[in-house]
């Protein structure tokens, strides 16, 4: 991949000086960090469209039932009332997901492109979402697990493949280059 010319004015590579290639780790890591919303937004999706067991909707407004018979006095939702709360949690839970995932394969388009700190990006990011996904891997479904496993793997890949050496000597001539180094 080439890398896009600078702004106006700034010194361009010598005549014959190629582009700095880049290594197949910073791939793996890329399409690993991709694999990672894709598992995660279809567990998502199977969980919501109640795949194992009852829907998220008959949940959702069993537990609504039960949070206001508790409350002397609350004013009681009909179950139009709850219906609505619950597909606008969902709507905002999707467009909220989508957000996130369109975020994180920003960053690894950037990382894929040698910007190091987009590397450093993912790679706090990625520790984070670790740390929440590793508890939905002993929840009471084994799909769902099985799912978790992947994920944790894929994010694990995409931090591990991304420091790898051939990738740290990637992101170190792309920052050369665009010193002007064109190492």
């Amino acid at each position: 991949m080439t890398d896009l010319p600078g702004p106006p004015g700034a010194p361009q590579p010598p005549e014959g000086s190629a582009a700095v290639a880049r290594p197949s780790s910073v791939d793996n890591s890329f399409w690993a960090g991709v694999a990672s919303p894709v598992i995660g937004l279809i567990a998502a999706a199977l969980e919501l469209f109640g795949a194992f067991g009852p829907s998220g909707d008959e949940a959702f407004m069993a537990q609504m039932r039960e949070q206001m018979a508790g409350q002397p006095g609350g004013q009681a939702f009909t179950p139009e009332q709850m219906e609505a709360v619950y597909r606008i949690g969902m709507v905002v839970a999707a467009v909220f997901l989508l957000v996130l995932a369109g975020l994180w394969i920003m960053f690894l388009l950037f990382m894929r492109g040698g910007r190091n700190w987009a590397r450093v990006v993912i790679t706090v990011v990625g520790a984070i979402w670790l740390l929440f996904t590793l508890p939905q891997v002993f929840g009471p479904v084994v799909v769902l697990d099985l799912l978790a496993v992947l994920q944790l793997a894929a994010i694990a890949a995409t931090i591990a493949f991304a420091y790898l050496t051939p990738s740290n000597q990637y992101f170190q001539a792309v920052a050369a280059r665009r010193r002007g180094g064109y190492a």
